[in-house]
């Protein structure tokens, strides 16, 4: 069942003045725990939306070289889902865009259910994704989520079948994440042919915002989602990419960031 009231996401998305919507993603404890921390106040200022709140994971099965690169450095630093916590604990208070948390299902189990959406609440987390949690086995999940106003954002991707694709439209809150194309996360060329399509089939099914992530990275990726009436665009690998080649130079990371999405928009 979709939901009656509009999120805290939809809402910023919806009230964005870029289109679409920029909604960075950020490693927590890549390159480290501070300067990660650091990123959640430039997000800000630059004008996201949201921000999606990487945990890393050993084996992040829907990511690309790069992001699997940043969360082994992550874990390497000693980065868990409980430190990713602390860290957002500590900003609360600073940060007024909506966080969603973006986690593998392992190390939300090894938590526990209950403690982990307790964590959530009091972290002032709006959202969350978890890509290897199938629509089939989330409903213990969603319905603990629902009850404390969390929104479950579920992916889509181009190989998802209609019944499937409306089902995960009407089941989605916040906004829903399209996938660009088959494969894992990372910079691309272009998206699918029948991106615009399976675009259409959501919006046939739900007046939920849509958001397309995986190798957004180009000027000409974001105006073809403008284009085509998309509401956000989620830049992750892109933006890992940039503090990489950055070789531990914090200042020139954000100053090269910062270039980057106006570039993105112009």
């Amino acid at each position: 069942m979709a939901q009656e009231l509009t999120s805290k996401i939809q809402q910023s998305i919806l009230a964005n003045g870029r289109k679409p919507a920029l909604l960075p993603f950020i490693e927590v404890g890549y390159p480290d725990l501070e300067f990660s921390k650091r990123l959640f106040y430039f997000f800000q200022e630059k004008g996201a939306a949201a921000i999606e709140v990487g945990i890393p994971f050993s084996d992040p099965l829907a990511d690309g070289p790069v992001i699997q690169k940043a969360s082994k450095i992550a874990l390497d630093n000693g980065t868990s889902l409980k430190k990713a916590f602390d860290l957002l604990r500590e900003i609360k208070a600073d940060i007024n865009i909506p966080l969603i948390l973006f986690s593998y299902l392992n190390p939300i189990l090894h938590m526990g259910l209950d403690k982990f959406v307790e964590e959530l609440k009091d972290c002032n987390v709006a959202g969350v994704i978890i890509p290897d949690l199938p629509i089939e086995e989330a409903e213990e999940l969603q319905r603990k989520l629902k009850q404390v106003e969390i929104d479950f954002i579920m992916l889509i991707s181009p190989a998802s079948g209609k019944e499937r694709v409306r089902n995960i439209a009407k089941n989605s809150s916040g906004f829903i994440y399209l996938v660009s194309s088959m494969g894992v996360t990372g910079i691309r060329e272009g998206f699918s042919a029948i991106l615009g399509d399976v675009f259409s089939e959501i919006k046939a099914a739900t007046s939920t915002p849509v958001a397309v992530g995986f190798g957004v990275s180009k000027p000409e990726h974001i105006v073809s989602l403008r284009d085509m009436g998309v509401e956000g665009a989620v830049i992750a690998s892109a933006f890992i990419k940039i503090i990489d080649e950055c070789t531990g130079d914090r200042e020139l990371a954000i100053k090269k960031l910062d270039e980057y999405i106006d570039k993105l928009y112009s």
